[in-house]
């Protein structure tokens, strides 16, 4: 599995027309699924975030009187909420959100190119299996800087930034692009695709943070 992973990898960043097409096209593929080369992935990255970086961070926090804490507390859960899956748990949401969110701008910028929202799924599947390497740069980073994880940079600017360098050069290589146009074209894909993202997963975590708070709640009255 590994193995095949390592080689699916490589493939996908020097030529990912070579993956993504033998994968739609060919009865079998001697590459890796793309569903499980993503989630290889993101449980490595995981793994990694939990022994290496402490994304423990202060909430911002209103000034409120007695009569409105729980909506303080409800605040500071999203808050939490928002900002994990934003650093700590983005390869999960990047698993979940960004391939679906990548491809349907690709269905208008990549009409001529890609035959159904399907290819464009699988292309974008390897892709984010392929952004996942970004994390080893992200981390780093993530360390060093006295930043903290609620800051833009840190939770949205700069992963969209690194992210978004290695998409582009699985987009470019797969469609083969030299000129101005076709920049124009991949650009607009995954800058489209990529901001859609960062709303629908500060909607998701936003729920999220709303059910924890809830679950929270309901223990603290279970206790009387």
């Amino acid at each position: 599995m590994i193995k095949q992973y390592i080689q699916t990898f490589k493939e996908t960043f020097s030529h990912p027309r070579n993956v993504v097409d033998s994968f739609i096209h060919a009865e079998k593929s001697s590459y890796q699924h793309p569903f499980l080369f993503c989630l290889i992935g993101v449980l490595v990255i995981l793994v990694i975030n939990l022994f290496l970086i402490d994304f423990s961070f202060e909430p911002v926090t209103l000034e409120t009187d007695g009569d409105h804490e729980h909506l303080q507390e409800l605040a500071v859960w999203m808050d939490i909420a928002v900002v994990r899956a934003s650093t700590q748990f983005l390869p999960l949401s990047m698993l979940l959100l960004l391939i679906p969110l990548l491809s349907l701008p690709g269905l208008f910028f990549f009409r001529e190119q890609m035959e159904s929202f399907y290819s464009n799924l699988i292309l974008n599947s390897y892709t984010v299996g392929v952004s996942m390497a970004s994390f080893l740069i992200l981390i780093p980073i993530w360390s060093i800087l006295e930043i903290p994880f609620t800051d833009p940079f840190m939770n949205t600017t700069l992963p969209a930034m690194v992210i978004g360098a290695l998409g582009l050069w699985v987009y470019k290589s797969y469609f083969r692009i030299t000129d101005v146009m076709g920049w124009i074209r991949i650009l607009s894909s995954f800058i489209s695709g990529y901001i859609l993202f960062i709303f629908v997963k500060g909607f998701s975590a936003g729920v999220v943070g709303y059910m924890l708070f809830a679950i929270a709640r309901i223990m603290e009255l279970s206790r009387g």
